[in-house]
């Protein structure tokens, strides 16, 4: 496989009409791409901070959290590592003591220079599976589910993105993250997105094998086995040894997982419909199609 290159996977069909889920995958690809061309020094989120701060030097740390689409707790961990770090300087405003203000230091400066080029290459490796026009269209799409306002992405191959919410990478996450705070109010904290993924499509495939399962759920096989020992320990799922290859464990829905899912479905759907909310109606299914095409679904 050429370095970057997403492979093409399977996903249960319910899924691939579910937002949440796609915009999920689309983030693990994301994930991926920057682990390959940023590497470990620098998370998307702490680029995006220094990248403010590159463009808005002296801004104070609520209006860096906020464009950089942090909450408050998170900035303030965030911006103390990078303190740490010697990536950022921080000093009280004199004209009020409560607001901390927030600068590049000369070594941020150079972090930020030295991880544009992978940065760049991240997002146009996101839009390879799509045209000219879909990469306008996805733009605008995840603009809208994140509540931000549309914007044109330019990139250079000399200088940081212009805005970082022009960024798809960062799109994304924020849309995952408008995702996350959905399905904390309407789901709760009994079942995890990639949880039901996994429930849902034992119901599609009972007694399907566990990489089955993990390639219908969209889950990496480390992530899958440490999930389903979970959810075997809750109960809800039934694992037993394949008994023509003993390698393989078989997966089952138990009576309690069938039931946790059929609780769900209501949040589930009510998540899946306020994703979708700021778009119209007749541009739903077309912007599922665009989105399962950049998360290679």
């Amino acid at each position: 496989m050429v370095l970057g290159e997403i492979p093409t996977t399977r996903v249960s069909e319910r899924l691939q009409q579910s937002p949440g889920h796609l915009i999920r995958v689309a983030q693990q690809v994301h994930t991926r791409l920057w682990s390959e061309h940023v590497g470990a020094d620098l998370t998307a989120p702490q680029f995006a901070v220094l990248l403010v701060l590159a463009l808005e030097p002296g801004a104070d740390q609520r209006t860096v959290g906020e464009r950089a689409s942090l909450d408050k707790a998170t900035m303030a961990e965030m911006v103390a590592r990078l303190v740490r770090r010697g990536l950022v300087l921080r000093r009280r405003d004199p004209a009020d003591g409560r607001r901390k203000l927030l600068a590049l230091s000369q070594s941020g400066a150079q972090a930020v220079r030295e991880a544009t080029g992978g940065v760049v290459r991240v997002q146009r490796t996101l839009f390879e599976p799509l045209s000219a026009d879909e990469q306008v269209e996805i733009v605008r799409v995840m603009a809208k589910i994140a509540r931000l306002e549309p914007a044109a992405v330019v990139f250079t191959d000399s200088r940081p993105i212009l805005d970082a919410q022009r960024a798809i990478g960062y799109l994304i996450r924020v849309s995952q993250q408008v995702h996350t705070k959905l399905w904390s109010e309407h789901v709760g904290a009994e079942l995890t997105a990639p949880q039901y993924a996994v429930l849902d499509a034992l119901e599609l495939e009972p007694g399907a094998d566990q990489r089955t399962v993990g390639e219908l759920a969209s889950l990496d096989k480390a992530t899958m086995a440490e999930m389903v020992s979970r959810l075997v320990r809750r109960g809800l799922v039934q694992r037993r040894r394949d008994p023509s290859d003993g390698r393989r464990n078989l997966l089952s829905l138990s009576p309690a997982g069938q039931d946790l899912l059929h609780r769900s479905a209501a949040g589930v759907a009510e998540v899946q419909r306020l994703l979708l909310a700021p778009l119209e109606e007749h541009e739903h299914a077309p912007a599922l199609a665009i989105i399962g095409k950049a998360a290679r679904l």
